[in-house]
């Protein structure tokens, strides 16, 4: 987020971003235990789904973006981090919605939407950012 944004709405943002961060990590948790009708292959498989949706959202980050890591593992472009996030949250969504939880499903996909219309300025702000940078270099000011 762009660092003029005034503290309140960061703080209002960060509590709308987190629990929709934790019903898509877990949902795709959930849609493979589902998948594997749960037991060890349902843990599995659902540890598995959670861990890539875990490592793409941890891992891939845009350089000074003040709504993660400003020094992430491996940065990227903001419209591949915007498409990372879209991809992450529309999976998880699909996946709770096959899984049984249309209402879950929902509610993740309107907050996902309420943040992203009121965190615009962040959009505008990652779609700007162009430059990669790969893993082990620190971001520049």
């Amino acid at each position: 987020m762009p660092e003029d944004l005034p503290q309140p709405q960061m703080i209002l943002l960060g509590v709308v971003r987190f629990p929709t961060e934790l019903i898509a990590l877990g949902g795709l948790f959930w849609w493979g235990w589902s998948i594997a009708d749960g037991g060890i292959g349902g843990i599995v498989l659902g540890g598995l789904f959670f861990l890539i949706g875990a490592a793409l959202w941890g891992t891939f980050a845009v350089p000074n973006d003040q709504a993660r890591n400003p020094n992430p593992p491996i940065g990227v472009p903001g419209w591949l981090r915007l498409l990372i996030e879209i991809a992450v949250l529309g999976t998880a969504a699909y996946g709770i919605w096959v899984s049984g939880a249309r209402w879950l499903s929902e509610t993740l996909l309107t907050l996902s939407g309420v943040y992203y219309l009121f965190s615009y300025e962040r959009t505008v702000w990652l779609l700007k950012q162009r430059k990669f940078r790969g893993p082990g270099k620190k971001a520049t000011s």
